[in-house]
């Protein structure tokens, strides 16, 4: 029985659904409960399905449906979604059998992908895209991930593993108690990795216990080889790697040279040239106990995370798969095993902002928690929407972290109090970080970036961010901000009623960019703030922009290339300004 808290939650993303709908249509509600489902989870940290195509396939004759794929080529996953969404005024129960049922359609899509099946439909629906999609990536599969998404309440029940040929399936459940206790409730319900090191890969693994009693964790130290490394990552993929980290890696794809040159080249060497991996877990299994030199030989450990050395791993990983030979290939590991839970979210935080790496992963870049999320957030409180006479009492809402706009509005004390705060600050003006993220890249000239998602733009972003390239916080940064997510919006609604008929998002962030980079004369952070719209200029200039760029979809520099990947190369952007240059010229 789920409490009031979590279907007081389940009402107001019903509200969420239906405001959605108004607001983007026209779409489907399975659609618009998707992609807010999905921004939620991405926001929680969920790389799985950040990023992700959306679409509606059901073929009820064959058992199959999907609702969503993404495949991430650093990890080798394939994630496939499958959605449950009923629209009654409170949650419903869904049992193992309904679970089974719904979770075997997408492995059946995915099954039936191996075939020519699919060979018969229409090329430009939605399940012959996927069929293609899956197609492409077949070769690097290594491991697929299907999710079933509901607003319903289900039993505690996830299927184990299975195999198809030497592809690894595993399943994962959100529904509407596991998505609150990720927004609401402070932490995800997840299902815990446990690495069985001597019943799975039989071996265990030796590490000194470091001297010096505290509360807070205990410390191990030691050596851990190549090939066990390696087969463990294989097995467990991206379950073993710390949700940031995993997003900085996704995003980046860089995977660093010089470890590559050195396994191929030195094996030997590996260890005195690597930084090595600074590991976390909640808790271990020890065989026999502390010896006199303070070793202990580890069989088992749960909630094992790579906090640090995510490049390390997955190179290693790779060399493997190379066939490579590993026998002299060593790591130093550090395990922190976490006795304090209530603190472990700041421990890890800690643990990936100062340990060393080989690329520079700085945690803080891309953290909710981030003085500069911290501080926009502040801005967003204190900075009201300016109004001709009386009090401003109305304001935009930057959400630093998903669901805040929610934790907001149940923490007002009455009804009444709730529907003031909605009034000062409507769900229309809350714009989370990834959103606005993607604006103000859009306006500085990188639609290509920003056409890779919402999780991988966030990326560049703080990148950016970190390196002094956007202004620090203040009023006036905080207003220019604003007026971008309200040029952008803008945007989106005149493409929208222009009816292009397909990659309305691409063209946003295209036309956007050609504001931003040859008519930002135009654009008056501070009108568009007073006004709260764009002036009338600027939205003819957007339709003509708008125009132009759906022309310049239509024109690839490879004839039957799929626009979608086309705008995330450079070279779409560089050749859209060569052709605007040239149109301006003459």
């Amino acid at each position: 029985m789920l409490n009031e808290k979590i279907v007081e939650f389940y009402e107001e993303f019903q509200d969420e659904v239906s405001t959605y709908i108004k607001e983007n249509g026209p779409v489907s509600t399975n659609t618009a409960f998707k992609s807010l489902f999905i921004s939620y989870l991405t926001e929680a940290g969920e790389t799985f399905v950040s990023d992700c195509t959306l679409v509606d396939f059901k073929k009820d004759g064959e058992n199959m449906k999907l609702d969503g794929y993404a495949f991430n080529e650093y990890f080798r996953s394939l994630t496939l979604i499958v959605s449950k969404y009923q629209g009654k005024s409170k949650p419903e129960k869904v049992k193992k059998t309904e679970i089974d049922k719904l979770l075997k359609k997408v492995l059946k899509f995915y099954k039936t992908c191996g075939t020519d099946s699919f060979e018969a439909l229409e090329e430009s629906s939605d399940g012959y895209q996927a069929y293609e999609f899956i197609k492409k990536h077949k070769q690097d599969i290594e491991t697929v991930k299907i999710i079933l998404l509901t607003n319903d309440e289900t039993v505690q029940y996830i299927p184990e593993d299975t195999r198809n040929g030497k592809v690894t399936i595993s399943y994962d459940v959100w529904d509407i108690e596991r998505l609150y206790q990720s927004v609401l409730g402070g932490q995800a319900v997840e299902r815990q990795l446990v690495v069985k090191l001597k019943k799975k890969y039989s071996t265990s693994l030796p590490l000194i216990k470091v001297k010096g009693e505290n509360d807070v964790y205990d410390c191990y130290i030691g050596v851990i080889s190549g090939n066990l490394l390696a087969r463990i990552y294989e097995s467990e993929g991206q379950e073993l790697i710390q949700k940031n980290v995993r997003s900085f890696l996704q995003a980046t794809g860089k995977v660093n040279k010089g470890i590559k040159v050195s396994l191929a080249n030195e094996p030997q060497m590996f260890m005195a040239y690597n930084n090595g991996i600074s590991t976390v877990a909640d808790s271990i299994v020890v065989e026999n106990g502390l010896n006199d030199g303070g070793v202990v030989n580890i069989t088992e450990i749960t909630g094992w995370q790579i906090v640090n050395g995510g490049q390390t791993t997955a190179s290693i990983y790779n060399a493997y798969k190379s066939k490579l030979p590993l026998d002299q290939v060593n790591v130093q590991i550090k395990l922190s095993v976490i006795k304090q839970k209530d603190q472990a979210e700041d421990i890890i935080h800690n643990i990936s902002k100062y340990a060393n790496s080989q690329n520079k992963i700085n945690m803080s870049d891309f953290n909710a928690n981030d003085t500069y999320h911290v501080k926009m957030e502040r801005l967003s409180r204190s900075t009201p929407i300016p109004v001709i006479k009386g009090k401003s009492t109305d304001y935009w809402f930057y959400e630093r972290a998903r669901g805040q706009y929610l934790v907001e509005l149940n923490r007002q004390p009455t009804v009444a109090a709730k529907r003031e705060f909605k009034n000062r600050c409507p769900k229309k003006r809350c714009i989370s970080k990834t959103v606005a993220a993607k604006c103000v890249m859009a306006y500085q000239g990188y639609p290509y970036i920003v056409s890779k998602g919402l999780e991988t733009n966030f990326v560049f972003f703080s990148d950016k961010v970190s390196n002094g390239e956007f202004s620090e916080p203040s009023e006036q940064s905080y207003i220019e901000m604003i007026s971008r997510v309200i040029l952008f919006n803008s945007c989106d609604e005149i493409i929208k009623n222009l009816k292009f008929g397909g990659f309305k998002a691409q063209q946003d962030y295209y036309t956007v960019a050609l504001i931003g980079k040859y008519h930002s004369d135009l654009i008056n952070p501070q009108e568009i703030w007073n006004d709260q719209t764009i002036n009338v200029e600027t939205k003819i200039l957007i339709e003509e922009l708008a125009l132009f760029v759906w022309d310049h979809f239509q024109n690839p520099t490879v004839s039957g290339v799929n626009i979608g990947q086309w705008c995330k190369k450079e070279e779409c952007w560089d050749l859209l300004q060569k052709r605007y240059e040239a149109k301006i010229q003459n």
